[in-house]
């Protein structure tokens, strides 16, 4: 599947985001401290001099192949919000894409904690009527949600027809009215 065949006809991308990394900065410093000590320790050990290159295969090669998956996988995963739904998409080895309809969308809903809040991140989930769609862990969660809800609210159709006419019908003036002796008679009957 190709990012050609992600529009319909007619349909306008808004805004693509990629969600924040997960469990990218670890390997990532890991990897970077490895490389740090094996040329400081090259530098001051013979021995660790003259086994630098298996060090560097056996140490950082494994690391690197963790980071570098990790950094895939983070990269690999969209979410792209258009005029007429919310795609969201991802996978490494098996690509998966989701795609809900604006009128489909009930409401959104941001989860934070204050250390989140602090940073501007938060799970953006949208609620439908088969249930809530996690969307993922985004920056500015809030920004997003205003942005797909005024996707939605512009899709509604709230125009009344060109063709419709609007007729009056005078309602009888009597109609609510009661009358004592009306009420007596037809009690009686």
């Amino acid at each position: 599947m190709g990012r050609r065949d992600l529009l319909r006809e007619g349909e306008v991308r808004v805004i693509s985001v990629t969600p924040v990394s997960r469990g990218v900065v670890r390997p990532l410093l890991v990897t970077l401290t490895t490389v740090a000590l094996i040329v400081e320790g090259a530098s001051r050990y013979s021995l660790v001099h003259r086994f630098e290159d298996w060090l560097v295969l056996v140490l950082i090669g494994p690391l690197g192949l963790v980071t570098l998956t990790r950094v895939w996988r983070w990269r690999s995963h969209k979410v792209h919000v258009t005029n007429d739904r919310v795609i969201i998409e991802g996978g490494v080895l098996r690509h998966e894409r989701t795609s809900i309809e604006m009128r489909e969308v009930i409401a959104t809903r941001v989860d934070q904690r204050v250390s989140e809040r602090l940073t501007r991140r938060g799970y953006v989930s949208l609620e439908t009527s088969a249930g809530p769609i996690a969307v993922g862990f985004m920056r500015h969660p809030g920004a997003l949600c205003r942005l797909i809800d005024a996707e939605r609210r512009e899709g509604e159709n709230y125009t009344v027809p060109l063709d419709t006419i609007y007729t009056y019908d005078d309602p009888d003036p009597y109609q609510l009215e009661v009358r004592p002796d009306e009420w007596q008679r037809r009690r009686h009957e």
